[in-house]
């Protein structure tokens, strides 16, 4: 995180809020209240990620884009009409050649898709009565055809960023196979359909996904259990903000798709961890029997962690994480090989190296204030 709160911080009679990148001091605060209210509008001011998301974009107009605006400023000059307000200001942003901020790129597109109907009234183009025509000149504004263009090519330079920066938040995690009977990962269970005892049997795959309390095995240098309260997605049935689209898969891979929530696929938390019944097709019987066989026992979920929905701490020397809350869950199911790849370590391994970070520099703090303190009593004799 970029900020922290201490208190009786050297400089700061109350609560401090801190700035883990070189120390410095945010504001001083009489209650811990007033700090984090701080610290959270530090962080709502703070220009998400999108800075190093889109630092590959280049966001300064070209040649073509300058030129168009710079023409749709001579025509609103010299006939008094066409474009608005805030037209006249993004042509004159872009006749400059000032680079535009994302949500401007996709205002641009936006505003090119709504008005391409403009192209068919009289007066668009040269020789017609009335030209330029008042959406010809205001479509000049914008950058004309060639800022329809660029701004085309910038949305989709940002949508595949986007979807990068979705896919570096997934993590995934799974259970570790034992030999413990009493906790079994994966079973196959037979089950009657809706046409009663004598119609055919269904087959259902049970498994847990993440089990409450365990502490999983290390992961680089620290370690994770999931929190009994992680998956509030999954018992919360009201006010939920957004549909669960979980899918089963095998192996995570989408190329083998189990079932779907909540048709095919069933989830529920109980007191062991997050439970989950696939309904399994009739055309994965080979998956059935490689389960039942014990060819395949392990289990995993894939997952984003919600903002804030994750806590360190030290416990015997070793870092632990502890998962709080999961924003999305994108699949779940069962795995050959139950472990950890490296990439789906990579976003937790951030997270522990802020942790690690933040807490030798209150360290580092603490030690500071300690020689200063003893050559505070050596200075005086004490």
């Amino acid at each position: 995180m970029p900020w922290h709160i201490e208190e009786g911080y050297e400089s700061c009679s109350g609560y401090a809020v801190i700035k883990d990148s070189d120390g410095s001091v945010a504001g001083c605060h009489d209650t811990e209240d007033a700090a984090k209210k701080q610290m959270a509008a530090l962080y709502a001011s703070e220009p998400e990620s999108r800075a190093a998301k889109y630092d590959h974009i280049d966001f300064k107009p070209p040649s073509g884009v300058r030129a168009e605006a710079q023409k749709g400023l001579d025509w609103r000059s010299e006939f008094g009409r066409g474009g608005t307000g805030v037209g006249i200001a993004r042509a004159r942003d872009l006749s400059n050649g000032t680079t535009i901020s994302p949500e401007t790129a996709r205002r641009m597109k936006a505003f090119f898709d709504r008005h391409q109907s403009d192209k068919t009234g009289q007066g668009w183009s040269p020789g017609e009565k009335g030209f330029p025509s008042n959406g010809r000149i205001a479509h000049a504004l914008w950058g004309g055809d060639a800022g329809y263009a660029w701004s085309r090519k910038l949305v989709k330079q940002m949508n595949a960023a986007d979807e990068r920066s979705h896919e570096m938040q997934v993590e995934t995690r799974s259970l570790c196979v034992t030999d413990d009977e009493s906790f079994p990962l994966l079973r196959i269970e037979r089950r009657c359909c809706e046409h009663g005892e004598d119609g055919p049997k269904e087959t259902w795959l049970v498994g847990y996904a993440a089990r409450f309390g365990a502490t999983s095995l290390k992961m680089d240098d620290f370690y994770e259990r999931i929190d009994p309260g992680a998956f509030g997605i999954v018992t919360e049935r009201r006010g939920r903000k957004s549909p669960i689209e979980t899918r089963a898969l095998f192996n995570h891979d989408p190329n083998h798709l189990l079932g779907r929530y909540p048709s095919t696929l069933r989830m529920k938390v109980d007191e062991q961890g997050l439970r989950y019944e696939i309904k399994m097709p009739e055309t994965r019987r080979d998956l059935v029997e490689s389960i039942e066989r014990g060819d395949i026992r392990g289990s995993s979920f894939s997952f984003i962690i919600a903002p804030g929905g994750e806590s360190w701490s030290v416990e015997e020397g070793r870092s632990i994480r502890t998962v709080k809350s999961v924003a999305a869950l994108i699949d779940v199911g069962p795995v050959t090989f139950p472990a950890y790849p490296d990439a789906s370590v990579a976003v937790a391994r951030r997270s522990y190296d802020e942790f690690m970070k933040a807490r030798s520099f209150k360290v580092s703090s603490t030690r500071q204030k300690k020689a200063e303190i003893e050559k505070f009593l050596r200075e005086r004799g004490r």
